[in-house]
């Protein structure tokens, strides 16, 4: 079924979407439970390069289940299958998008998580706005992994004309380069991004320290070039079904992976423990000159929350949760098992980030969000944090 593109009122993201879907190959087109639109491409179709090939299976830790702490996996709203040997890309569904977005909003991340020029701590953000509760380690990485806790939170609170979003993440980054390169992904609730205020399975990159998003240069998901879809069903931007409950078990998770292999940083999932990595598709490591063309210096974890309004301190948008790390299990959201890839062959060692809360103003409340570590903890979580705030 060919679903036609809509038309809006707003001329330039009707001739953006009209210029993207141009340079598609697209076979077929359907639409997921949810509402969200796929067009199906051949793979070969994304780049003159060939298709590449994933690393090799590698299966997760023997043990990583804790009867005191239990878990289970997410669900994707994956949809109808689509055409035998085609590869699905989310199309931007425009009519979702808030009124008051701009487009350059809508396609890029404004700010990011920039670094001060002494590469010790997160700079305020520019434009201001931004909060995180994380850690992060200097260290060479080709890679980094964890179990990402699933949570609805609760954002645009109170109502702001902004483009708010709340996110569990990690970023994989090189400061080597003039301008710092990035590769992030996570789970996001984001209403202009995603259509709806569910969270979504997310991916970005930039090449140019968040100057400027678009083909080849940086981006969200697929919404420009630079991402490879290789996996037939499980996509950025997909919607995840289901959100964990406070004091309830068990509480909902995804694996989730960035692997430097032979020219490319590949992004997989994990949703059966111990079982070996699914390979959603890739960034091709030429898309950097420099930096994480090879490595990465610097991984953080943890979330992050973006509030349009003109004090951004007044906001109530929440973190994970929405309860404060010091709840703990069950109730503050969590990371469990974060490691960083310390060679080129796939080994994988213990993170040991250090804590760190910025928030979008010196003025604003310290206890907004918080983060409690736990590094090397010697129990079956490995490294692992809670984090969180507003509830």
């Amino acid at each position: 079924m060919q679903i036609p593109v809509k038309q809006l009122m707003r001329t330039d993201f009707n001739d953006w979407l009209q210029k993207r879907q141009s340079k598609l190959q697209v076979k077929a087109s359907t639409v997921t439970r949810t509402g969200q639109i796929l067009d199906w491409v051949p793979p070969e179709s994304q780049s003159s390069n060939p298709v590449a090939t994933p690393p090799p299976a590698q299966p997760g830790p023997a043990v990583l289940n804790d009867p005191n702490r239990p878990t289970a996996s997410v669900t994707f709203d994956v949809g109808e299958s689509g055409p035998v040997g085609l590869v699905p890309i989310l199309r931007p569904d425009l009519s979702r998008v808030p009124d008051t977005t701009r487009l350059r909003e809508f396609l890029s991340k404004p700010g990011g998580l920039r670094l001060s020029a002494n590469k010790r701590k997160p700079a305020d953000p520019d434009p201001a706005g931004y909060f995180h509760a994380s850690t992060a380690e200097w260290t060479t990485s080709y890679g980094c992994d964890a179990w990402f806790n699933v949570w609805d939170p609760q954002i645009n609170v109170p109502s702001s004309p902004g483009d708010d979003h709340s996110i569990s993440q990690t970023w994989i980054q090189n400061h080597q380069t003039a301008q710092t390169q990035s590769l992030e992904v996570g789970l996001t609730v984001d209403v202009s991004l995603n259509g709806d205020s569910f969270n979504h399975l997310f991916t970005y990159y930039t090449t140019n320290g968040y100057a400027s998003d678009g083909e080849n240069i940086g981006g969200y998901n697929r919404l420009d070039g630079g991402w490879f879809q290789f996996h037939p069903s499980i996509y950025p931007g997909i919607r995840i079904i289901g959100t964990s409950q406070q004091g309830a078990t068990p509480q909902l998770e995804v694996g989730l992976k960035y692997q430097l292999y032979a020219g490319n940083w590949w992004l997989g999932i994990n949703n059966v423990e111990s079982g070996p990595w699914i390979w959603l598709g890739y960034y091709p490591a030429s898309l950097f000159n420099g930096g994480l063309s090879d490595q990465a210096d610097w991984v953080s974890f943890g979330g992050e929350v973006y509030s349009g309004l003109a004090d951004a301190c007044q906001t109530t948008d929440q973190m994970g949760s929405g309860r404060l790390a010091n709840a703990g299990w069950s109730y503050a959201s969590f990371q469990r098992n974060i490691r960083s890839q310390s060679n080129t062959n796939g080994a994988m060692s213990a993170f040991n980030g250090a804590p760190e809360v910025d928030a979008a103003s010196a003025s604003c409340p310290t206890n907004q969000y918080s983060i409690s570590t736990f590094m090397n903890s010697g129990s079956i979580w490995g490294s692992y944090q809670h984090f969180g705030g507003q509830s």
